[in-house]
């Protein structure tokens, strides 16, 4: 077990974050609130600074300002999207340099801001996670990780290892790695009434089809409505229409899903946080609903992310084929420059063109995973510590 002495901690006043990130969506952003609260733990009396590129600042600027652990924001240039990312201009680097910061952790999907930089801005600590860069020979306190227990590193050996390198006691409580997600509740948007609300999220980013087809979810509404649960498809408002083309083609008898596209990410996290269970694709959503403590089941398509969260999200439950085509790295700017071996679209289109490792997977699959989850899921189980 490790701590830091404690006039080491008290003599860190000013602390930074490099994340600068390449189109990241706003459940990446979510998942970087584990990384800021162990810095808050280590310094609790320090100035936290997130630096994030200008496209990220704009795009996220409420998640970033009101629902995270940094208590201000410096924006960088955004990464180029070529070979041979030029360095931070020198006014940016001047900038760091004029703030004074007495520490600097790296983020390690952090795109041309690396430890070197923070270095050539006179940081005299600098935490990072030695990837074998340019960077490395300037990381003053490198992130060690434990021996990956699922093959490749995840989320807890990351956590794990950065408090190590902050000082903090080892090892985490897996279930306690997420801190909780910061925001004010708003007006109940459920009308009142009986039956175990059940939010389901059909959307997700664009920029490759991660979606389950919306006729599976179609079914999957029909099975909770026939079983007495309350049901409400959450979603943005440029998927108003998608919501509501999916609402009128379920052929319940009864009372139809209600339509919600909060106005707000408070709407939203007060909408997931009244939900007895989460259902929906890999995306914001799922990880805000797991920071809330509300259990999820999350279909999972072309991608590998299942792994990376598997022991930090105690109430989540991954539901995928494991396709071999989840091993790929797909890009956000070009999604269709890779394909896997079935040549599956990649980008998303509301009239179909589904991979097959979402279109093989049949509700049969899914619907007894959800069955599950509520009827075990309950608040005592929210508060759990496994």
């Amino acid at each position: 077990m490790s701590r830091m002495r404690p006039e080491r901690a008290g003599s860190v006043r000013r602390l930074c974050v490099f994340a600068r990130l390449d189109a990241p969506g706003m459940g990446d952003l979510v998942q970087r609130n584990i990384f800021l609260k162990l810095l808050r733990e280590a310094h609790p009396h320090a100035t936290l600074t997130l630096v994030v590129g200008e496209t990220v600042a704009r795009v996220h600027r409420t998640l970033l300002d009101r629902h995270g652990y940094a208590d201000d924001l410096l924006t960088c240039p955004d990464p180029v999207h070529a070979p041979g990312d030029p360095a931070p201009p020198p006014a940016f680097l001047r900038t760091l340099r004029d703030r004074a910061f007495d520490l600097c952790l790296v983020d390690p999907d952090s795109t041309g801001l690396d430890a070197s930089h923070a270095h050539a801005a006179g940081i005299p600590r600098r935490i990072a996670l030695p990837t074998g860069g340019p960077g490395d020979a300037s990381i003053t306190h490198p992130v060690r990780l434990p021996p990956p227990l699922l093959g490749r590193p995840d989320l807890y050996e990351y956590a794990t290892g950065l408090a190590a390198a902050l000082g903090l006691p080892t090892p985490l409580r897996a279930a306690r790695v997420v801190p909780p997600f910061p925001y004010t509740p708003v007006a109940d948007p459920f009308p009142t009434g009986d039956g175990r609300r059940v939010v389901v999220h059909p959307g997700g980013a664009p920029h490759w089809n991660r979606r389950w087809p919306a006729g599976r979810y179609a079914e999957l509404c029909d099975r909770l409505l026939a079983e007495g649960a309350r049901v409400a498809l959450i979603g943005s408002p440029d998927e108003r229409s998608e919501l509501e083309a999916l609402r009128d083609t379920c052929a319940s008898g009864g009372e139809r899903p209600l339509v919600l596209v909060p106005h707000s990410l408070d709407a939203l996290a007060t909408a997931l946080a009244s939900a007895r269970l989460v259902v929906g694709n890999d995306s914001a959503p799922a990880h805000i609903a797991a920071a809330l403590r509300v259990p999820t089941v999350v279909i999972y398509g072309p991608t590998a992310t299942e792994y990376l969260w598997s022991r930090i999200y105690p109430l989540h439950h991954g539901v995928s084929l494991r396709y071999p085509c989840r091993t790929l790295r797909r890009s956000a700017h070009d999604p269709a420059a890779t394909r896997c071996d079935r040549g599956c679209a990649t980008a998303y289109r509301p009239d179909g063109g589904y991979p097959h490792c979402l279109t093989d997977l049949d509700v049969s699959t899914v619907w007894p995973v959800v069955t599950a989850r509520l009827g075990t899921s309950d608040e005592h189980e929210r508060e759990a510590t496994p």
